[in-house]
């Protein structure tokens, strides 16, 4: 294989990634809720295409699943949510299949695509005697089925203990 695409290739990674990566975050102040941040238009202008996204939630590092847990698919802010689905978990901690608008997977067959080729969206997970889970910029293809893993942390007495549990997809996202 050519080296020169496959460097091609990571420096088109990083130019989107770029563009796509949200302003930096102040740490938040003690006490207050953490600060977050995401795109307000986290989906493309062509949103022909459908995904779908299973949520598998877990506790004790994956190793007991949660049923019962309200799952949460949303776009914008917590405080200004666009709710799409809200789901509740199994007895095996899975969601049943979401269906999504992604955009058209014609964005995805072409190397300097026009159009970012996949959604974002926010998930917040909840369920009793657990930390609330907010997973942000969680991505979504036309044509594909995402998984997306929560572990969430049981609830606990100590100070500070409590707050939600925030995961930035773009965290993710290293070449």
């Amino acid at each position: 294989m050519d080296k020169s695409i496959f460097e091609k290739y990571i420096q088109e990674m990083r130019a989107m990634q770029a563009v796509a990566m949200p302003a930096p975050i102040a740490p938040p102040v003690p006490q207050a809720p953490p600060a977050t941040h995401v795109e307000s238009e986290p989906n493309s202008s062509d949103m022909s295409g459908m995904g779908k996204l299973i949520v598998n939630v877990t506790s004790v590092r994956g190793l007991y699943p949660v049923e019962g847990a309200r799952v949460t698919v949303f776009t914008g802010e917590t405080d200004n949510m666009n709710v799409i689905a809200e789901v509740t978990t199994d007895r095996s901690g899975k969601t049943p299949e979401i269906e999504l608008p992604a955009p058209s997977i014609r964005f995805s067959e072409s190397p300097d695509p026009s159009e970012r080729p996949y959604a974002y969206y926010n998930i917040r997970t909840i369920a009793d005697g657990f930390v609330e889970n907010l997973n942000y910029n969680a991505a979504v293809f036309d044509s594909v089925t995402s998984l997306l893993n929560v572990d969430l942390q049981p609830l606990t007495t100590g100070v500070g203990g409590n707050r939600p549990i925030i995961i930035d997809g773009f965290d993710n996202y290293t070449l």
